[in-house]
C-alpha cells in the first residue's frame, strides 16, 4: 500500500460514528425498558421523552453522518478482508444505515399520528407532519417495534465482528474508526 493511503476514517467521521454508537445504545436500553413498563406510568412516560429526543439527534447526526461520509475518502479494506467477510460487513453496515432512519421515522409517524409528545428534551416541539391518524399511529408503532428486534440483531453482530477482529484477527480493523487512532 502506498504511503499516502490513510488506514483510518477521517477523524470527524470517527467521532460521529462514537457519538452515534453511544447514543443508540442509550436510546435502544431506553426503548427495551419503557416497553417493559405499563403505559402511562412514570417513569415510563419521562423516559419515553428522552428516547425520543435521542431517536431525533441519532437521524440528524445519521445525516450528518453520510454528508462527512460523502466528503471523505473511505480508507480501503484491509487485504486480509474475504469476500465473505467483505460481502458480510457491507451487509451489516447498510442494515445499520437502514435502522438509523427507519428508527427515528417510524417512531415519529407513531408519536405524531397518535397524537403523543413530540417535545425535544423537554425544549421545544417539533411540528406534526402527521395527522392524527390511529391507522398511521399503529403501523407505525407497529414498524417501530418490529424493528427493534432487528436493531437487536444487526447491533449485536456489528459489536461481536467488531470483538472478531479485534480479539481474534488481530487485523487493525477496529483501529480504522477508534477515536484516537493514527492515520496510517
Amino acid at each position: 500500500m502506498p504511503s499516502h493511503e490513510t488506514t483510518a476514517y477521517a477523524p470527524l467521521l470517527r467521532r460521529i460514528h462514537w457519538a452515534t454508537a453511544v447514543l443508540f445504545i442509550i436510546a435502544m436500553l431506553i426503548g427495551f425498558y419503557c416497553g417493559l413498563q405499563p403505559p402511562g406510568t412514570s417513569p415510563r412516560r419521562e423516559l419515553l421523552e428522552v428516547h425520543k429526543s435521542l431517536g431525533m439527534t441519532l437521524l440528524f447526526l445519521s445525516v450528518l453522518r453520510l454528508m462527512v461520509r460523502a466528503a471523505t475518502r473511505v480508507p480501503p479494506e484491509p487485504s486480509s478482508f474475504g469476500a465473505l467477510v467483505r460481502f458480510a460487513a457491507r451487509i451489516n453496515h447498510v442494515a445499520l444505515y437502514l435502522i438509523l432512519f427507519a428508527m427515528p421515522l417510524t417512531g415519529y409517524a407513531f408519536s405524531s399520528a397518535g397524537g403523543y409528545s413530540l417535545k425535544y428534551f423537554w425544549t421545544f416541539s417539533w411540528p406534526r407532519l402527521v395527522a392524527d391518524s390511529p391507522q398511521i399511529a399503529h403501523a407505525g408503532e407497529v414498524a417501530h417495534d418490529t424493528l427493534a428486534y432487528a436493531v437487536y440483531a444487526v447491533v449485536a453482530l456489528h459489536i461481536a465482528a467488531t470483538f472478531w477482529h479485534a480479539l481474534v484477527m488481530r487485523d487493525g480493523t477496529l483501529a480504522r474508526m477508534w477515536p484516537r487512532s493514527g492515520n496510517r
